[in-house]
């Protein structure tokens, strides 16, 4: 084999372009073969390749833009990988050994070479087996430590190690919103399942519009961190001895309140959560005291922890189907509702 006239960009565009020579090359290990064995489609595409090498595990994972609305998901897969390449390495967070991570200039594709957790024997998370106490406890505390590592950090504002990040409710991500604040597309997931899920005093696109814009001016209130920024079930997982994983971010300087409660209504099923989210904000709060942070009081934090649900509640309601299946969204959308009608979101936040 011989990589010498092999280089990691272009990045591959297909399958069938993940080679053993163009592996090597990214990994910077010797592979003598590869062989694609299982593709996994989704908001990005996971590619499950078996390898031949004296120093890689026998299977890596390829996760990359392979498919057709990859090109207009440049921007949330180049952010994935800035996550791997500049934000894991450096702040507290567990997440899968990283081989290689990249985004090609001159095309839409990043990619990251990962370790494949299916061989490793992790468990996990699903939307539909909501968690029980003791793991949403584990997890937010594991959370509370990441986020105080970046805690109102200096280094947040442009021109500094971490200026490169952008506020959740700015930029490419509110263009990508306005994509589904058009009154057919808003009506058509008002009455898919996910929208008969939830009451109809939720179906209000005004008001969505509005408390988007009303996000942004909370998050610049503070504080500010960086957050995973997608914590919902489906990218955890959970080691053999308990650690809990954490997959495909969307890093962001934004409230780490919108984290917690986007985890903890997507995690709990609606009853436990309207009965334990009170003592699981306490604990993590009382997880960054002793990770060197003075939190906000309790009324701050109760009350961004209840305005912060409408935006799960976006999400979910408005998350296609070729990133998320209907029967998921569903799930989310109506522990999302609930919980929007349990803390009169409507008059928090849209106004």
């Amino acid at each position: 084999m011989n990589t010498s006239a092999v280089s990691v960009y272009p990045l591959p565009l297909s399958p069938e372009d993940i080679t053993a020579d163009w592996l090597s090359v990214a990994t910077g290990h010797r592979i003598e073969s590869a062989e694609v064995v299982d593709v996994i489609l989704g908001t990005s595409t996971k590619i499950r390749v078996r390898v031949r090498s004296d120093t890689l595990p026998e299977t890596l994972i390829v996760k990359g833009g392979f498919e057709a609305h990859s090109p207009m998901m440049k921007e949330m897969y180049a952010n994935e990988i800035a996550f791997y390449r500049l934000i894991a390495p450096a702040l507290p967070i567990h997440t899968p050994t990283c081989w290689f991570a990249g985004s090609d200039p001159d095309s839409h594709q990043s990619i990251v070479i990962m370790d494949d957790l299916v061989a490793r024997g992790v468990t996990f998370l699903h939307a539909q087996r909501p968690e029980r106490y003791e793991a949403v406890e584990r997890r937010l505390g594991d959370l509370a430590r990441f986020h105080a590592a970046s805690w109102n950090d200096p280094e947040l504002a442009p021109g500094g190690r971490w200026g490169w990040l952008v506020g959740r409710f700015s930029d490419w991500s509110m263009v990508y919103a306005e994509r589904y604040l058009k009154p057919d597309m808003w009506r058509h997931y008002c009455e898919s399942p996910r929208g008969a899920a939830v009451s109809v005093r939720l179906h209000d696109m005004a008001w969505m519009r509005r408390a988007l814009k009303q996000f942004a001016e909370i998050e610049q209130q503070g504080p500010l961190c960086i957050i995973h920024g997608d914590t919902h079930l489906g990218n955890l997982y959970v080691e053999a001895d308990g650690t809990p994983g954490f997959l495909d971010s969307q890093p962001s300087k934004a409230s780490p309140f919108m984290e917690v409660v986007y985890h903890v209504v997507c995690a709990l099923d609606v009853a436990d959560r309207k009965a334990w989210e009170q003592d699981l904000l306490r604990h993590y709060l009382s997880k960054l005291a002793e990770n060197g942070v003075a939190p906000p009081g309790w009324d701050e934090a109760w009350l961004q922890y209840r305005q912060f649900i409408g935006y799960g509640y976006f999400i979910f309601l408005i998350n296609e189907i070729r990133f998320q299946t209907e029967a998921i969204n569903t799930a989310y959308a109506a522990r999302y509702g609930a919980a929007m009608l349990d803390h009169d979101v409507l008059n928090l936040v849209g106004h």
